[in-house]
């Protein structure tokens, strides 16, 4: 058990019960292979504003695709001067394996970094259309502050994340693309609390889930959409009110809670649903 987690569990330690499960949100905050990404079952909402606040900004590219070809790092071959350069980090140990499960669908073929260049100019238009005016969204990249893809080369996934500002208010959100598993759960069965989630065919035939969520008393309130394409992508779109504060270098990240996220499910349903968010374009 790393530092970090251990704070977060001493944490909860004396919060009251909620449906959190930390062992759930530290993995899903280390990448795994599924999305359901910030799941709520059993302990403390601490743990869950310190698990995801400290995620860290992974590089987009190189990959190595099934065939055993190594790409080069993404940003070797981005032409897109709006797209910030991602530098590989130091590594620390061996590289984490690449994730093989079955997908519904071959994987994409498309390089990573050209698909970061391809999502990242879908993306920002798309946060454009939805978001309200007086909003500022900031990319959470360092040295980046527009919002960006990066690829997360163990799992095959593609994700962003930024920061939603308005007078004092700061949300976060997370928007992340995979290929979907061929024994993904379905609509609500990958939601964060089956409870609060609903499910729907669109008329495209994707399966589109939708779920709030408002664990304990602390003020935690998350939103989730989900689209399940038809083509193979799994498109999930994550919001919550948690804006992490750290008082001096090197402390502990502490969690405040706003008001109610300003995006709505519908506005993340937009986004999700963009026609051009999809791995196989």
């Amino acid at each position: 058990m790393d530092e970090l987690s251990q704070q977060m569990r001493t944490a909860v330690a004396s919060s009251p019960p909620t449906r959190i499960d930390v062992d759930r949100l530290i993995a899903d905050d280390r990448q795994r292979r599924r999305h359901r990404v910030w799941a709520l079952a059993g302990a403390g909402a601490a743990v869950a504003v310190a698990a995801v606040a400290v995620a860290p900004a992974l590089l987009a590219g190189p990959a190595t695709q099934p065939g055993g070809l190594t790409l080069p790092p993404a940003a070797a071959g981005t032409a897109d001067p709006s797209l910030c350069p991602i530098a590989e980090p130091s590594a620390s140990g061996p590289p984490a394996p690449q994730q093989s499960y079955d997908t519904v669908r071959d994987r994409p073929t498309e390089r990573p970094d050209a698909g970061v260049a391809r999502l990242t100019g879908v993306l920002r238009p798309a946060l454009a259309a939805v978001v309200p005016a007086g909003l500022t969204v900031e990319g959470t990249i360092p040295g980046c502050d527009q919002v960006q893809f990066t690829y997360e080369k163990s799992h095959w996934n593609y994700y962003a994340h930024a920061r939603l500002v308005r007078d004092g208010q700061t949300d976060r959100l997370r928007v992340t693309l995979m290929p979907t598993a061929a024994d993904e759960p379905l609509g609500c069965a990958a939601a964060p609390d089956r409870r609060a989630c609903t499910s729907r065919r669109l008329p495209d035939g994707s399966t589109l889930a939708t779920s709030v969520s408002t664990p304990g008393d602390g003020g935690l309130e998350q939103r989730w959409v989900l689209v399940e394409r038809v083509d193979g992508t799994s498109v999930t779109v994550t919001t919550d009110n948690i804006d992490i504060v750290v008082e001096e270098p090197g402390g502990t990240p502490r969690p405040e809670f706003g008001p109610p996220p300003v995006l709505s499910v519908a506005q993340l349903t937009e986004i999700a649903t963009t026609p051009g968010l999809t791995l196989y374009p």
